[in-house]
């Protein structure tokens, strides 16, 4: 059965949803990875991620790009 899978930025760091329901937060890829593995997301899931997202320096991130890469990296270990 496919996941919907649901990234937002919030305070630096990256809450992760699985089916509406919060799993948890990660602030680098190896945590992004861990959290992901741990609730056997996979690549065939559905992947969507909010605005804050590509706004990340709204939420505390260095740049607005940094909330992508650590998913990008994290996806790319899946």
């Amino acid at each position: 059965m496919t996941k919907f899978v649901y990234f937002t930025a919030k305070g630096g760091s990256i809450d992760v949803s699985i089916d509406q329901n919060y799993i948890g937060s990660a602030s680098t890829a190896r945590q992004m990875q861990a959290l992901l593995e741990d609730n056997n997301v996979t690549l065939l899931d559905t992947l969507m991620h909010s605005s804050s997202i590509d706004f990340a320096e709204e939420e505390g991130f260095a740049t607005n790009d940094c909330a992508h890469a650590i998913i990008d990296d994290a996806l790319e270990q899946l």
